[in-house]
This record gives C-alpha cells, sequence and structure tokens, in this order.
C-alpha cells in the first residue's frame, strides 16, 4: 500500500509541474510585449491573417479637412473634420486619415536594433518616403504618432518627427527581436 501512495504522490506532482509549464505558455496567437517606453510602443504581432502591413500617421485629437467650394469669384472655404480610422493601442485612441503606406511601398523587411532595443526596419521606396515625410511634417497635430499595423492590430508606434524616416529607413520598435523577425516573416510571406 506505501507503494501505491508513492506512486500516487508521484503522479500528482509531475502533474502539478506540467500545469506550471503549461499556464506560462502563451496560446493567444500573438508574439507576447514587453514594457512601453516613452514616446513609443510595441505590442504581439498577429500571427494570423493575410499579412497585410498599414502604416498610419494618426494623433489623439481630430484631423481637419479644409474645403474650398464657390463660384470663380466667390470662394468659401470651410475647415471640417475628415473621416478618420479609429486605432486602439492600448488604453489610447489614435485618429488617421487612413494608411499613409501599405506593403507596396516597401523594398525591403530587415530585423535591427535602434540603439540597445530591437527594432523591424523597412526601407522604404522613395514614393513611399516622400508620402510618409509629408504626412509627418504636414498639419501639426498634439500627438501625432506613426502606428504600424499588421493584420489589422496596431503592433508598434513611434513619434512623429521629421527624422522619424532615414535615408528611406524607417525603424519600428519592436518588443524582443523574435518579434521583429515574426513580424518580418510575415510581411515577407515566408509565414
Amino acid at each position: 500500500m506505501k507503494l501505491t501512495t508513492v506512486v500516487t504522490v508521484a503522479a500528482v506532482m509531475a502533474a502539478l509541474a506540467g500545469c506550471s509549464v503549461f499556464e506560462k505558455k502563451d496560446t493567444s496567437g500573438t508574439v507576447p510585449a514587453s514594457e512601453a517606453r516613452p514616446g513609443s510602443t510595441s505590442a504581439g504581432v498577429q500571427k494570423t491573417g493575410a499579412g497585410n502591413l498599414e502604416i498610419y500617421v494618426g494623433s489623439t485629437e481630430q484631423p481637419k479637412t479644409t474645403i474650398r467650394t464657390g463660384a470663380a469669384g466667390k470662394k468659401t472655404t470651410k475647415v471640417v473634420p475628415a473621416k478618420t480610422t479609429p486605432l486602439q493601442v492600448g488604453a489610447q485612441t489614435y485618429l488617421a486619415v487612413g494608411p499613409i503606406l501599405t506593403s507596396t511601398d516597401v523594398k525591403k523587411v530587415f530585423v535591427t536594433k535602434a540603439g540597445d532595443r530591437p527594432a523591424l526596419g523597412l526601407r522604404l521606396t522613395p514614393e513611399g518616403t516622400r508620402k510618409l515625410n509629408a504626412e509627418i511634417t504636414g498639419k501639426i497635430a498634439k500627438g501625432k504618432m506613426v502606428l504600424a499595423s499588421l493584420n489589422d492590430s496596431v503592433f508598434s508606434t513611434t513619434i512623429a518627427s521629421p527624422g522619424a524616416v532615414d535615408d528611406g529607413v524607417l525603424l519600428l520598435p519592436m518588443a524582443t527581436l523574435n518579434n521583429a523577425k515574426t513580424a518580418a516573416d510575415i510581411i515577407r510571406g515566408t509565414k
């Protein structure tokens, strides 16, 4: 009878050890995120979907559009709220006019580090660089950010500053190098 008790206790201990291993495993379909740093954030990369990459420039304020109407001699100018797409990043909602760039504006995707932080590098086409720079340096808006979305889920944000695109390369902060590699593989269509 003592042998049965020892075997039962060993089986229960093995089961409990197995539960703690499975409890830590991420089964959400995303790569886990790390803590956010000021001015930029990174989140898990959505692994399922068509792999559609979209880059937005969003703001915490409602963007405005200027409409000019009227006859040749009488022009009226009216400023109205622009039609926007809400993008949720944690507790913050950013409003963007629409995607500025898609995967067709990206020539090369690579994994790198920006300082001591993992990053996803996007080498943009000349036209993509022009479009993104025009949007970044356009009308000033409070809280302007570059937001990267993959499979309809924002995975990285960075401050929209005139230096955001350096020599045609946009660096997006990532949670880990593995997270950056996963995103690069999805964008390339190899995952």
